[in-house]
């Protein structure tokens, strides 16, 4: 079995090289190849990864900068793996969390895992960002009758049929929401686990705004709206 890991990056010239070592030295009893999608970094990034291009890392060329959600669903099409997962560029979250949230999936307990960031309290994550991210939850949580803790955090564990099963369509950070909304309304099952988090502030490079939250709440409402959600693999229509 393999682990598909996608890495979409844009403009992380100091930390890319990092965070492709990381994934690559985490022992998960598996294999991993890696998917580094670029969004047009005009940083050094580019040459960076060209660098250590490899037989575990692969990459996509994107001409032009056309989002986070864009670069995930670029790099779920080039997956192999039965399994994948969603890292970001920097080092906000530590690859090493990886064995414990693929645990439960390879053990059949749950379809998908998603990494709670703020598990242990808001530690040194600003305020506007933390607040806004424990609102949306809570929206969500409420329009999908589950408790969630964190839904734009960007571990994201499952198989990669279900990623593929999953109708998505936005194409900035807000899939990082959706993909949350979209596993509930299937009726999959989603486990939430704590990992360790280190937020980095805008001048460190932090991309995500307040604006974001807009396009995230538009994404909630606009799939919990939504007709009838796809059947499970395995789910039998009702009569």
């Amino acid at each position: 079995m393999t682990l598909s890991v996608i890495i979409p990056v844009r403009n992380e010239r100091d930390t890319i090289l990092q965070v492709i070592e990381r994934v690559r030295a985490v022992d998960i009893g598996m294999a991993k190849q890696i998917i580094v999608v670029d969004g047009a970094s005009n940083d050094g990034t580019r040459e960076r990864v060209q660098s250590v291009l490899a037989g575990d890392v692969t990459a996509i060329w994107e001409d032009a900068p056309r989002g986070k959600g864009a670069a995930v669903l670029a790099g779920l099409a080039q997956a192999k793996g039965a399994f994948v997962v969603i890292q970001d560029a920097d080092l906000e979250l530590d690859p090493g969390e990886f064995p414990r949230l693929l645990e439960p999936i390879v053990a059949g307990r749950a379809d998908a895992v998603l990494g709670v960031r703020f598990a242990g309290g808001r530690g040194s994550t600003p305020w506007p960002g933390y607040l806004g991210n424990r609102a949306l939850s809570s929206f969500a949580g409420l329009l999908f009758l589950r408790r969630l803790n964190d839904i734009l955090t960007a571990y994201k564990m499952m198989r990669t049929e279900v990623a593929r099963a999953l109708p998505l369509t936005c194409r900035g950070f807000d899939l990082d929401a959706e993909i949350t909304c979209r596993l509930l309304r299937a009726g999959y099952r989603v486990l939430e686990m704590p990992v360790d988090y280190r937020p980095r502030g805008r001048d460190e490079g932090k991309k995500l705004g307040f604006s974001a939250g807009w396009g995230v709440l538009r994404a909630i409402v606009r799939v919990r709206l939504e007709g009838r959600p796809p059947l499970v693999p395995g789910e039998q229509p009702s009569p």
